[in-house]
């Protein structure tokens, strides 16, 4: 028997788990490597507002799409509707065995790099990664509860902590206006510089379409879905271009060179002073416990749908509806996460991957495209100016893409001959009607 959960997660619990589960690592490392890119803070701010604009046109589309589909799944239900099963599943096939587990993977690494760096610890790195893992894990089959309150928590933690980076910053600087104005005066900008700026602004917002597959625990998607969705990623924007600010005003103006750890390093000791290391690492372990607690919790979801669809074994789709908690979905992501740190290689296996997940959020926002406009409804969101924000989405798909691809040619190839093997696999498992 298939159940629906009940819908429990508030405006709040659910922009918060966009808040939470775009802003980790990268926080610290992104406006870092953007500011050595383009050589100072009004391009970066640029690229910034650009980017953040551009995945609010997405989060617009997104918006509808969850009010029209209200149930778990996301982007494999959007493709279901507009594209057939096989489009589908393969998107399934992509997340379930490598997008999902290998993404856990990364941020428990990041947490646990961090984690030892603040204690000066000399554990093996592996362990306490796996461990990370495991508990939360354990957290996400603790139930919908918890892993709500650890949402809110590393929420408002962060937005705490951009405050207090920010305000340091203005202290530290000395003289804010002489630091701002030294800092927008850069060469000229070319494509070289250019490309790697978008390419990781892009990836710093990665995630807030993620609240999609959670759209069937979310109380009243009509109006929740979009405040959550717009209102996180316009957060997240504020959030990237303080920070940015912030490491402006405590440089001097000053780009440094050499590595982006390097970078941050100076940063923080210009921020906090010698003792910047541990500071700056709880820092980072607050924000990645946020997102890696996101990341379990939402993943799940999608792979519910897919049983209901009868495309995966019926038993994984056993869900405590009291809980809100999926057991089976969790076991699978926890145990491949571990398998990929255990190997080693989730790093690589990642990356071939990147360029097909952007194809398939293109793809699964395209949906609307292919799906008739819904009509007066007070059930569900309409995107306004639509097919304007549709269009410019797509376009930062297309841009990301290309970017990528000339980049980084191997690993687009081979990341989509891997994806598309879920082709013939699906032939397995669909049953031709």
């Amino acid at each position: 028997m298939t159940h629906v959960s009940p819908r429990r997660l508030t405006t709040w619990a659910a922009t918060a788990m966009v808040v939470t589960n775009v802003v980790g690592v990268g926080i610290f490392l992104t406006p870092a490597a953007m500011m050595r890119s383009v050589g100072g803070l009004g391009p970066a701010l640029l690229v910034w507002a650009v980017v953040g604009l551009l995945s609010v046109a997405g989060a617009l589309c997104y918006a509808e799409l969850t009010t029209r589909f209200p149930t778990a799944g996301g982007g494999y239900v959007f493709l279901r509707e507009a594209f057939g099963s096989r489009a589908a599943f393969v998107y399934g096939w992509m997340s379930l065995l490598v997008t999902d587990p290998g993404i856990t993977a990364a941020l428990a690494i990041g947490l646990a790099q961090y984690l030892l760096a603040a204690t000066g610890s000399s554990i093996p790195l592996t362990p306490v990664a796996v461990a990370a893992v495991c508990a939360f894990g354990a957290l996400t089959l603790a139930g919908r509860g918890a892993s709500s309150r650890i949402l809110r928590w590393t929420a408002a933690a962060k937005l705490t902590i951009v405050a207090i980076l920010v305000g340091a910053g203005i202290l530290r600087s000395g003289s804010a206006a002489a630091s701002l104005a030294d800092s927008t005066q850069t060469a000229a900008i070319g494509m070289d510089t250019l490309a790697p700026a978008v390419i990781a602004a892009f990836f710093a917002f990665g995630g807030w379409w993620e609240l999609g597959r959670m759209s069937e625990e979310v109380e009243a998607p009509r109006r929740a879905m979009p405040r959550a969705l717009i209102g996180g990623v316009a957060i997240v924007t504020v959030i990237y271009a303080l920070i940015t600010m912030a490491y402006a005003l405590s440089t001097s103006g000053r780009i440094a060179g050499g590595s982006d750890e390097a970078f941050v390093a100076d940063v923080g000791r210009a921020l906090f002073g010698p003792r910047a290391g541990q500071a700056l690492a709880v820092i980072v372990v607050v924000a990645v416990c946020g997102s890696l607690a996101a990341t379990l919790f939402a993943s799940p979801r999608m792979y519910l749908a897919m049983s209901r669809d009868k495309v995966f074994p019926g038993s994984w789709l056993r869900f405590d509806e009291e809980r809100g908690a999926a057991p089976g979905a969790t076991l699978i992501q926890v145990g491949l996460a571990c398998v990929l740190l255990a190997l080693g290689t989730f790093e690589q296996i990642l990356g071939y991957f990147v360029p097909v997940t952007v194809f398939f959020l293109g793809l699964s926002a395209a949906a609307l495209f292919r799906l008739p406009r819904p009509g007066d409804d007070e059930k569900v969101f309409r995107t306004p100016w639509y097919p304007l924000p549709l269009l410019l989405f797509l376009l930062l798909i297309g841009v990301v893409l290309v970017l990528f691809a000339a980049g980084r040619p191997r690993a687009t190839f081979i990341g989509a001959a891997i994806a598309l093997a879920g082709v013939p696999a699906s032939f397995l498992v669909i049953r031709r009607t």
